[in-house]
């Protein structure tokens, strides 16, 4: 199934760790973590669907990923070069 909303990404390069009360837990496998780097691109209806799903929530809202996840829109992550 096709995603009404992409973004362009990179690939990480830096190591990740995952960190519980201050101390390394693990080191997370970066071969399927990317970074949203924009620009973001929303069909209409995909982008008025997902602001009335979150309608009320906005301040949980910090970014345009936020805003995906809250109102669970699949976004298609078109990898930048």
């Amino acid at each position: 199934m096709g995603a009404a909303v992409s973004v362009a990404a990179v690939p990480i390069g830096d190591t990740c760790k995952e960190v519980v009360d201050g101390l390394v837990r693990a080191t997370i496998p970066r071969e399927s973590l990317m970074v949203a780097r924009g620009p973001w691109e929303f069909s209409r209806d995909a982008l008025v669907d997902a602001l009335d799903r979150v309608a009320r929530r906005e301040s949980e809202i910090r970014d345009l990923t936020g805003l995906c996840e809250a109102a669970r829109v699949r976004v298609r992550v078109l990898a930048a070069q």
